[in-house]
């Protein structure tokens, strides 16, 4: 019951992480340049939100 207890805890603590992100709007190559120049890798959403 723990241990079932502290996952969903988790599983919450990071989904309210992943919603607070400021996700960048524009287009691959202003990304990769954006990510180049902050020294940092491009994680690119493929979902579809119609």
């Amino acid at each position: 019951m723990k241990k079932r207890l502290l996952s969903l805890l988790i599983i919450l603590a990071s989904a309210s992480f992943v919603s607070a992100q400021d996700w960048f709007q524009g287009t691959l190559e202003e990304a990769f340049a954006k990510a180049k120049a902050e020294n940092k890798l491009v994680l690119v959403d493929f979902t579809s939100y119609a």
